[in-house]
């Protein structure tokens, strides 16, 4: 079963017959793949290693096991999709680890056809999950970019505001005796003199709140 493009995976196993039969099966289905013999060897690869998608791991390992290690690549590299490898009776664990944030798990003795298409299926789930979070990023950031348009737009209009009302105050006090004050049909809010851009503010808010 071949593969668009080479994509990475790394293998995580203590014994070297699983390393390389599984090895051996995903680069014969078009996979660029690397291996770790532990769970210290598998951290190290993450942190230095470049463009790792896909990480198949032993859970039962000397050291640092496979768990911890899925504990700490899904908090690290939360993208970095993880599928759990284990005995027949340990299958407890491997549902256990799926709670925790791996994708899936398969057992031994590996049927390779089931592995590739785990594999493979493991990869499309992990598109489909970076195009949602790049969709929503860009939706957040489009949101983001509205909001502090329109709140330039609003300050730029109070500004304005500010300045006519200033101006309208300074009218009202040349009016003559006996005509109708300039300042009646305002809001009582804005009958008296505001000292700052920011007090007009504040007036003007409380008559949008109340309206």
């Amino acid at each position: 079963m071949a593969v668009e493009r080479r994509r990475k995976v790394l293998v995580v196993d203590d014994e070297e017959s699983v390393r390389n039969l599984l090895q051996r099966a995903l680069e014969e289905a078009g996979y660029q793949v690397t291996t770790a013999t532990s769970g210290e060897e598998a951290m190290s690869e993450a942190y230095h290693g470049e463009g790792v998608e896909l990480v198949l791991l032993d859970i039962k390992m000397p050291g640092m096991s496979g768990m911890d290690v899925l504990t700490k690549l899904t908090t690290d590299w939360p993208d970095t999709c993880v599928i759990m490898a284990t005995a027949v009776v340990d299958v407890e664990t491997a549902i256990k680890a799926m709670k925790l944030g791996a994708y899936d798990y398969i057992t031994k003795p590996f049927n390779l056809d089931e592995v590739v298409l785990t594999v493979q299926r493991a990869l499309e789930r992990r598109d489909l999950q970076l195009q949602r979070k790049q969709y929503y990023l860009q939706i957040e950031q489009s949101v983001r970019s509205q909001t502090e348009r329109m709140q330039a737009q609003f300050t730029e209009l109070v500004n304005s505001l500010a300045r006519e009302h200033k101006l309208l105050l300074k009218l009202a006090g040349q009016q003559t005796r006996g005509e109708e004050s300039l300042l009646s049909k305002l809001p009582k809010e804005l009958q008296e003199p505001k000292s700052s851009v920011e007090e007009f503010r504040d007036a003007l808010l409380k008559i949008l709140k109340r309206a």
